[in-house]
């Protein structure tokens, strides 16, 4: 019984309270991870329209955001790694990003951006993983 217990205990366990994305393939520690969160199509990529947004200090490998205002329903997610903490995503020709960037749904547009493409279903305490491309 006692050894039950000890296995219990100590157990490797994460607890995700109310909505957490989990950014991975993040290459290096420098710089932020900038996420951006939406609702609707209506208000999609229009950062100051973003339902929550947040601005956390890269962590190589995979960088964990808790989110404060949104727990659960319909939404879309923009993620870049502002490498060079200029709080823009750096890109190149044709608007090509040139830092680390994704979308919720493992969405990769080939034209502009659709929101429907990208929204996923954020349910209460289940994290939401993104990996980012660079």
């Amino acid at each position: 019984m006692r050894l039950l217990i000890l296995f219990i205990f100590f157990l490797p366990t994460t607890v995700y309270a109310h909505g957490t994305i989990i950014i991975t393939n993040v290459e290096h520690d420098e710089g932020y991870i900038d996420l951006k969160i939406y609702n609707n199509k209506e208000n999609f990529l229009k950062e100051d329209l973003a339902i929550e947004s947040v601005r956390k200090k890269a962590v190589k490998g995979q960088t964990i955001i808790p989110l404060t205002k949104i727990h659960e329903g319909k939404i879309a997610v923009v993620v870049y790694h502002d490498e060079d903490s200029n709080n823009e995503l750096k890109t190149g020709l044709f608007w090509r990003p040139k830092e680390g960037f994704a979308f919720s749904n493992n969405y990769q547009p080939k034209g502009p951006p659709k929101f429907s493409k990208a929204s996923i279903n954020l349910i209460h305490g289940e994290p939401i993983t993104i990996e980012l491309n660079y």
